[in-house]
């Protein structure tokens, strides 16, 4: 599927999709539909999506950057889009994002016991420089930083 997905802005009539999928995947820290119209509506965030050739939704990114610094908001692929390269992929276009931005850094946090996405980040080059103690249900965010 990676080589088939296709890296888009997210357009505002998939956010509904997004949310759902959002709640899927993440349960109880889950954004809601108002929480991504809200994050929309900011200055200096962007959305990207990966679809598959049939349009179906295998993962999104959203960013925020300001003052050279960038952060990734969520970061998430569906069931389908596992093991396919998209969440790499998704990372890129936010970080090839936050560079045309100007940031100097790209920061992130992640649940501890994520060992996927803390993989992806490792490999990608985000280093941790600190935690934040009991953020996750059960589990402490790990703080990432990387610079393009």
């Amino acid at each position: 599927m990676d080589e088939q997905a296709d890296i888009d802005e997210l357009h505002w009539w998939d956010l509904a999709e997004v949310a759902d999928n959002d709640s899927a995947i993440f349960g109880p820290t889950a954004w809601t539909l108002s929480y991504y119209w809200a994050v929309r509506a900011q200055a200096g965030t962007v959305m990207f999506a990966a679809r598959t050739p049939t349009s179906a939704l295998a993962g999104w990114i959203v960013m925020s950057a300001a003052g050279g610094e960038a952060d990734v908001m969520t970061i998430a692929t569906t069931e389908e889009g596992r093991g396919q390269g998209i969440a790499r992929r998704l990372l890129q276009a936010g970080v090839d994002w936050a560079a045309k931005t100007g940031a100097e850094a790209v920061h992130l946090e992640v649940d501890e016991h994520n060992e996927p996405a803390l993989g992806l980040y490792r490999s990608f080059g985000f280093s941790e420089w600190g935690r934040r103690p009991d953020y996750y249900p059960g589990a402490d965010a790990i703080l990432m930083r990387f610079r393009p």
